[in-house]
């Protein structure tokens, strides 16, 4: 057995469950799910008096706790005030599951024997659909476009970005809690973007998916929900290219316009670069709620690094080789991009400070 396989049996499992108007379906799936985790967190996201009644009867059962929110704030909302819940509870890991049955509650034991057997510790496990020929069109173009989307971005091999059948460790959990801002189907993305710039380690496991009627108890709105989904996508990557073209140009305008020896120059146009990228990830991408100094001077120190080992080629293809300063600044940006990035998600956006 792998150094990493651990005694599930010893680990303590706890489930949130967002809920908005699923119909009497969710008596059954809390009932299911509270058989297979040691404690339920069911967060009622504004649901009607009907549905109200089904989950009052829910919360009869010892290992369930319901909260319940008096109007709807979105599906986002409910996941982390579940989320900050179930921390109180010291859980090893946190489920997340959807409410209106498309999940099957007992595939959370296979979660489990995923998470003991594997040969690595994983923070968050994402649970992907693959009968996609099968999904209803409102499920199969969020699942399908947006996470062709997502690997071309980030290079990773996420199958299902959309799946609400995950498990988080519980260090990831309170990252989570800390640094992610609330919103409505978006905020699974944000939390998807936010564990690949952390460089959390992120696992697949094939579920199977139910769909009743088409899914037509969905909430989900394909246009604008997918719209809402798309923009932590957009905005990190408008970051990202505002932050490479405000590099770009300060660097030649110090370098051709006024003259600044070129080395100091990309000194310069990092720094301005670097402040604008940190701030805008912060606020726009991913809404951090932390406190700023530590995540500034774990930022100062990857930009150093950055900046000296970027430099260092800068000089070699310039003085060196003899490639023109317009020419070799990008050739010696893209070059770091991959050791760059990877600094950067070590050392900024990550919980343990």
């Amino acid at each position: 057995m792998s150094v990493y396989a651990q005694n599930i049996a010893s680990h303590k499992f706890i489930s949130v469950i967002p809920v908005y108007n699923p119909g009497n379906i969710v008596i059954s799936v809390i009932s299911e799910v509270s058989k297979n985790v040691d404690f339920v967190v069911v967060v009622d996201d504004g649901s009607n008096a009907e549905n109200k009644r089904y989950l009052e009867k829910c919360a009869q059962l010892t290992n369930v706790k319901l909260i319940a929110f008096p109007e709807n704030k979105g599906k986002g909302h409910a996941l982390i005030a579940g989320i900050v819940e179930a921390i109180k509870h010291d859980p090893d890991y946190i489920f997340t599951i959807d409410s209106d049955g498309q999940h099957d509650p007992t595939e959370i034991q296979k979660f489990k024997q995923f998470i003991s057997t594997s040969n690595q510790l994983y923070d968050l496990v994402i649970g992907m659909r693959q009968a996609v020929k099968e999904m209803p069109f409102r499920s199969k173009f969020g699942n399908v476009f947006i996470a062709k989307l997502f690997n071309a971005i980030f290079k990773k091999s996420i199958v299902d970005t959309q799946s609400g059948f995950r498990v988080l460790s519980a260090d990831f959990a309170k990252d989570i809690a800390s640094n992610i801002l609330p919103g409505r189907y978006e905020t699974e993305m944000r939390m998807l973007v936010y564990a690949v710039e952390s460089n959390r380690n992120i696992g697949n496991i094939e579920i199977e998916t139910i769909y009743f009627d088409k899914n037509k108890n969905s909430k989900f709105h394909p246009l604008q929900d997918s719209l809402r989904v798309l923009v932590p996508l957009s905005k990190y990557t408008g970051v990202a290219i505002a932050s490479f073209l405000l590099d770009y140009t300060v660097f030649l305008l110090l370098s051709y316009l006024f003259g600044v020896y070129y080395l100091l120059s990309h000194v310069i146009s990092r720094i301005c670069s670097g402040t604008f990228n940190f701030f805008s990830n912060r606020h726009l991408v991913f809404k951090s709620r932390s406190k700023k100094l530590p995540e500034g001077l774990k930022y100062i120190a990857a930009v150093i690094f950055s900046l000296s080992s970027t430099a260092i080629l800068l000089y070699c293809l310039v003085d060196i080789i003899g490639v023109s300063m317009a020419l070799a600044k990008p050739a010696a940006e893209f070059t770091m991009f991959l050791i760059n990035f990877i600094i950067l998600n070590k050392l900024v956006f990550k919980s343990k400070t």
